[in-house]
């Protein structure tokens, strides 16, 4: 009998909402029957109990190397270091050569556990569950191992950087040496702040994030615009001589409809007047990030405010 409600639901765009939740990205390995490595990358982990310890993994039914997972002693959970989007990305296509040139060991199950991981798990079968068109691998790990270095994340599609924030906005020893600013879009509109002295248009931004309950903080002077944002990712990080600026991109969470009579308003894309900005680095960064809007794909810039490097976000 077909479930009225799931075929309702838009499977393209289901699976862009379950993007919205943020996770880290693993690779999963066994052997196959002829004791050759198999692999795929994966961001359906998670840890299930301390005891005993459990760990889950799904695999598509549909995947080339599905049988190889379900019918093997077990399998090791990789969790991905962020300079390893190559090998991510290697694992994740089909009819690849996996394992070409790429260094693994094994513990107690064989399966092969990838050099210079953040954290790695090797398990042995506990249970597996059907589920839809995937399978629940769940894994009673016997051995594991892990470090301090930064993990590869990923959300809404794309790999995002878990480790910048923290070193990005590290105050120096110069007062006022951090500015710390948002872009913030709503239905096709950019939010810009008038300077009440020079009347020029800038982003929001404060010397620190801070929270709504603090007046002189980024979250604090939006909240008294009446407008609640979350600040999930960065999206330009640059320095000039001894001032860093940091940028967010900033999620609107709500908005009081009085917003648009004070300082701050939300323009149209096309609709901005650029020479009222009279910051050329923010000029380049909104432009960039309009295009980007329309494509649904973002980048985050590294660099000072005359060059640097635009990473994948």
């Amino acid at each position: 009998m077909t479930d009225n409600k799931a075929a309702e639901i838009d499977a393209r765009d289901l699976r862009r909402a379950f993007g919205n939740f943020a996770t880290g990205v693993t690779i999963v390995t066994t052997l196959d029957e002829a004791g050759l490595p198999c692999g795929f990358t994966a961001n359906s982990f998670t840890s299930v109990s301390i005891d005993p310890p459990l760990l889950l993994v799904n695999i598509a039914k549909s995947a080339f190397g599905r049988d190889a997972f379900t019918g093997s002693r077990g399998f090791a959970v990789n969790i991905l270091a962020a300079e390893q989007r190559e090998l991510s990305n290697r694992f994740a296509r089909a009819g690849t050569d996996k394992f070409a040139n790429q260094d693994w060991h094994s513990a107690i199950t064989g399966s092969p556990i990838i050099d210079a991981v953040v954290a790695w798990f090797d398990c042995e079968h506990f249970e597996q569950v059907d589920a839809g068109d995937h399978i629940i691998l769940i894994g009673r790990v016997l051995k594991y191992d892990y470090n301090t270095h930064a993990p590869l994340g990923f959300c809404r599609g794309a790999y995002v950087s878990f480790g910048l924030t923290p070193n990005m906005l590290q105050l120096v020893s110069t007062p006022g040496s951090l500015r710390v600013a948002a872009i913030i879009e709503s239905d096709g509109k950019i939010l810009l702040e008038r300077n009440p002295e020079n009347g020029q248009l800038l982003l929001p931004a404060s010397n620190r994030v801070g929270d709504a309950a603090t007046g002189d903080s980024l979250l604090g002077k939006l909240a008294s615009a009446g407008i609640e944002v979350d600040l999930p990712f960065i999206y330009a990080a640059y320095h000039e001589k001894t001032q860093r600026f940091v940028y967010y991109l900033g999620e609107l969470l709500s908005i009081n409809d009085a917003v648009e009579t004070r300082t701050m308003r939300f323009y149209e894309f096309d609709n901005i007047t650029w020479e009222e900005i009279n910051d050329s680095a923010v000029i380049a960064m909104l432009e960039r990030f309009i295009r980007e809007k329309r494509l649904g794909n973002y980048s985050v810039y590294i660099g000072d405010r005359e060059q640097g490097e635009v990473h994948p976000a």
